[in-house]
């Protein structure tokens, strides 16, 4: 069967897929991924075929990551990031699905529907932070994470409405053309493909978020998605004799994130750790700078999260969907410190099951606040032992092979409707 899997972000959007694709051609499928063109030779060294869409992830999370955005300036800032580029992209998505069978595709409201609808094709959902209305979370792109039921549901009804509108303005011309089902505005989430509904795969493990009871029949949790095949990577020499140099250090990195006054951060990051007394490994891919390693701070562009997790005591991120996983996945209590987009989601609910202190928005991080966070990280217990009891479930689970599962059912119930 041939699929094509759609993505549009970074490293936290496309790295999902990679493994998902990975797991599909195993299984003998035909796998292509559309991404932005950073991506293309690891979705190639993985045997998937690849197809470039229009755009830069670099662009587009720079505009929608700024400290002080909110609920309310998210989507203009991403609808402005991808103004000029959306028609090309938008080709760019049909070509990439031009023969294939299915379609899988992550969040972008429901410009990939009308590409399968176009084809009339199926189509599967992903999700990597809840986009279903429920009283236990608010949308992605509302910072507080403590606004009750009632109003948690309101910001869906209110993100979507929004969602749709911006959809209407950039895509009635195009699915007038393509002959494709013009979509009003909504309230929520519009599955409907002709006479087919949606199938969505959270890649989220309900041992971290349970599964809302509002969630209906065709809504699914696979577990999150792991590479569960042995780390191959080999350390440099000196980035082995710092871990052995002392105690076990902390982890501090950033990912993807590019926005504000990253240099301010980083001396913040540095003033921190040393009033904390603590050893760190920090990922300076954030920053763009080339930095000299110390006695107590040894800086590194990239280190593959499931060679360097087991080694260090506690990790301190933005919360992206993949590097909250992998934390946990190997026990560690978890510092967030959210930008924006679905990180405040993340940063509450290790919290909220006890792997780690309240976040800290990155608007309102200071040295004294870090610091504060860093010794109870690395001074409370309990945050270790739960740590360790989520990693054990973790361990039993297999999301990216239940969500391939899920896939081909969702395929071939499909084509029996």
């Amino acid at each position: 069967m041939r699929i094509t899997m759609l993505s549009i972000g970074s490293t936290g959007d496309v790295r999902p897929y990679i493994l998902l694709g990975r797991e599909l051609a195993s299984r003998g499928h035909s796998v292509t991924l559309s991404a932005f063109s950073r991506f293309r030779r690891e979705a190639e060294e993985a045997g998937l075929t690849f197809c470039p869409l229009s755009g830069s992830a670099e662009n587009m999370m720079a505009a929608i990551m700024e400290p002080d955005t909110n609920g309310l300036t998210y989507l203009p800032r991403l609808w402005k990031s991808l103004k000029s580029t959306a028609p090309r992209m938008l080709e760019d998505m049909s070509e990439g699905c031009r023969g294939a069978d299915a379609m899988v595709c992550n969040f972008f409201g429901s410009v990939y529907y009308s590409v399968a609808e176009k084809y009339g094709i199926p189509c599967i959902q992903t999700q990597f932070f809840p986009m279903d209305p429920t009283g236990k979370a608010p949308i992605s792109s509302v910072r507080s994470q403590r606004l009750g039921p009632a109003v948690n549901k309101a910001t869906y009804k209110a993100g979507y409405y929004l969602i749709g509108s911006l959809e209407k303005h950039i895509l009635s011309s195009w699915r007038k053309e393509n002959g494709v089902t013009v979509r009003k505005p909504s309230t929520g989430p519009d599955y409907r493909i002709g006479g087919h509904t949606v199938p969505v795969i959270y890649a989220i493990s309900p041992c971290v978020f349970p599964r809302p009871e509002e969630w209906g029949p065709k809504v699914y949790m696979s577990g999150f998605w792991f590479d569960e095949s042995p780390c191959a990577w080999q350390p440099p020499k000196d980035l082995v004799e710092f871990m052995s140099a002392g105690e076990k250090p902390v982890y501090i990195g950033f990912g993807s994130m590019s926005s504000g006054d990253m240099n301010r951060l980083m001396t913040i990051v540095l003033r921190a750790v040393r009033a904390a007394g603590l050893r760190a490994v920090i990922s300076t891919g954030w920053t763009g700078r080339k930095m000299k390693s110390n006695r107590t701070v040894y800086f590194a562009d990239y280190i593959p999260h499931d060679w360097l997790f087991p080694r260090v005591r506690a990790v301190v991120h933005h919360g992206g969907a993949g590097t909250v996983a992998a934390g946990l996945r190997h026990g560690r209590p978890t510092l967030v410190i959210p930008f924006a987009g679905d990180q405040p989601f993340w940063g509450y609910q290790v919290h909220r099951i006890g792997c780690g202190p309240k976040p800290i928005a990155r608007s309102a991080l200071t040295v004294r606040k870090l610091t504060k966070a860093l010794l109870e990280l690395t001074g409370r217990g309990e945050y270790y032992e739960k740590a360790r009891e989520v990693s054990g479930i973790l361990a039993s689970e297999h999301g990216t092979a239940a969500a391939a599962d899920l896939i081909e059912k969702a395929i071939q119930d499909w084509d029996a409707e």
